[in-house]
């Protein structure tokens, strides 16, 4: 399905003048709510506000506070409309990376919902092929939010940013042709929109760029990649060469291809790392806080690609063990953004469930339970450089005491199997001290029944399987006890450390 999908619907005909704040007190929040950005102890306090627009249709908008001193200086972020409809309006936008970066540098965040969208009254707005007037429409919607907002004593107004991210990037853009007082810059991630409405997008598309970049003069940050599935890179630097020709005071930053779509750049840590810089430069330009002053609110960020090894290599893990391959399997099998984090005797996963920090939910879960602990991969790429390598325990070693009917000959069968009764691999077996009274014989391959006590896998007791032997048989007229120690492989990978195992065969 594509994203950013709008349709036309009825739209409210607005005057381009700025109107005068209707709130003759700051607003109230409808809720308010203390936490924390999940995955992260950072706390963050959360207002949701109700608020009329000009033609007095009520707006959802959540403000985001940091834990830093007020007044703040505000950011407005705008987030997409993937898969936004009359009949599927969304949820409430709240935390996100781009949010985190301006709440790690002291920013209160607002998040406008456009009309149409998660609790918003209203219908989505749409003229068609005019997106230009689509943009302004809702833009006139977020400004009417953001003034009553800005009254509040926590807000620092005369200091204000805006950024959005595909279509809030596209009503951004619109925005920017008649700012707020007070705002110094914007920054605009991948921004464009489609309706089907429209048969042809692209001119739209480039008109409505034009447009606004000849109506606005504000510092502003353009973002985008050569991968991303919602514009062809010759759109989209089409796009911004108009709008640049109107506001020169525009810089692009061109990202490389990122994973499999760009325009999901913002759903992933690896993506703030393209962009970070350039906008504390445009911010610090502008006469804007661009230094980090709470980094509880950003998520750990990854190094590049170490060289160590091919992501799926699992023979280069740094530890030998079963744990440690089945732990890395299932990190190749689980979606992006993901970590995984090796430690002493242990292993785990970071990028489950709803954190926003995969490798601080990783380095946490190993450090929990074990010490040593370091990032081994993030996403596609393994960060390994070496160093202290983490340490599994060798298996317990185990003793048995046999006793042996006189006359009799005992035999010990070894097999590995795994949950549909089907062999692993055969275990090797090697003497570490033969027996003194009696006769040894091993057998590198053999046939027979498994003997699980318990477990999952006592189901496979009655199957056959391949695997390996051992047969002892006490010397004539021997009475007394006799010892047999061997070693027995345990993981897959015959390198990985063997089990002892310590026999004391008894004859009475």
């Amino acid at each position: 399905m594509r994203r950013d999908i709008l349709y036309g619907g009825a739209a409210l005909a607005f005057g381009m003048s700025i109107t005068t704040p209707l709130w003759a007190v700051p607003p109230a929040p409808v809720s308010t709510h203390v936490g924390t950005i999940p995955g992260q102890n950072a706390v963050v306090d959360e207002q949701v506000f109700r608020l009329p627009a000009a033609d007095g249709t009520i707006l959802e908008a959540t403000l985001l506070l940091p834990r830093t001193p007020s007044p703040h200086p505000l950011a407005i972020v705008s987030g997409g409309a993937t898969a936004i409809s009359r009949i599927h309006r969304g949820k409430r936008d709240g935390y996100n990376y781009l949010a985190g970066y301006f709440l790690a540098r002291g920013y209160a965040v607002l998040r406008p919902m456009l009309r149409g969208f998660a609790e918003s009254e209203g219908e989505l707005i749409g003229h068609g092929c005019d997106f230009a007037q689509t943009a302004q429409d809702n833009a006139r919607d977020i400004r009417a939010v953001t003034e009553a907002v800005a009254q509040l004593p926590s807000m620092d107004p005369a200091h204000i940013v805006t950024a959005g991210m595909s279509f809030g990037g596209w009503t951004q853009m619109a925005m920017g042709t008649a700012p707020l007082p007070g705002t110094k810059a914007q920054l605009l991630f991948f921004p464009l929109m489609h309706s089907s409405a429209c048969r042809n997008d692209n001119a739209s598309l480039l008109s409505g760029a034009r447009e606004f970049g000849e109506a606005s003069s504000l510092p502003t940050l353009w973002v985008q990649g050569d991968n991303d599935s919602l514009a062809p890179t010759s759109l989209w630097k089409s796009m911004f060469a108009a709008y640049h020709e109107g506001n020169p005071n525009t810089r692009l930053v061109d990202v490389p291809p990122f994973l499999n779509d760009a325009h999901a750049m913002l759903d992933d840590p690896d993506g703030l790392t393209p962009w970070m810089a350039h906008a504390d430069s445009l911010l610090k330009s502008a006469g804007l806080p661009s230094k980090i002053v709470m980094p509880s609110y950003l998520p750990l960020m990854a190094p590049p690609a170490s060289g160590y090894a091919a992501l799926n290599d699992i023979g280069r893990l740094p530890v030998h063990s079963d744990t440690l391959r089945d732990g890395y399997r299932k990190f190749l099998q689980q979606d992006l953004p993901r970590a995984f984090v090796v430690g002493d005797n242990a292993v785990s996963i970071g990028g489950t469930g709803h954190t926003v920090d995969p490798i601080g939910q990783a380095l946490s879960a190993c450090k929990k339970v074990t010490t040593n602990c370091h990032l081994y991969a993030y996403d596609n790429r393994v960060v390994w450089q070496g160093g202290p390598v983490p340490t599994h325990p060798q298996p317990s070693p185990e003793k048995q005491s046999v006793t042996i009917p006189t006359g009799k000959t005992v035999s010990i069968f070894y097999s590995a199997s795994d949950e549909n009764c089907v062999a692993r691999y055969i275990p090797q077996i090697h003497l570490v001290q033969k027996p003194l009274h009696g006769t040894l014989m091993l057998a590198a391959s053999a046939q027979g029944h498994p003997h699980y006590a318990q477990g999952p896998l006592v189901k496979c007791n009655g199957t056959i399987l391949k695997g390996a032997g051992m047969r002892y048989r006490p010397d004539a007229g021997f009475h007394g006890t006799d010892t047999v120690v061997l070693t027995k492989q345990v993981s897959a990978d015959p390198h990985d450390l063997p089990q002892t195992l310590s026999y004391s065969f008894v004859s009475p």
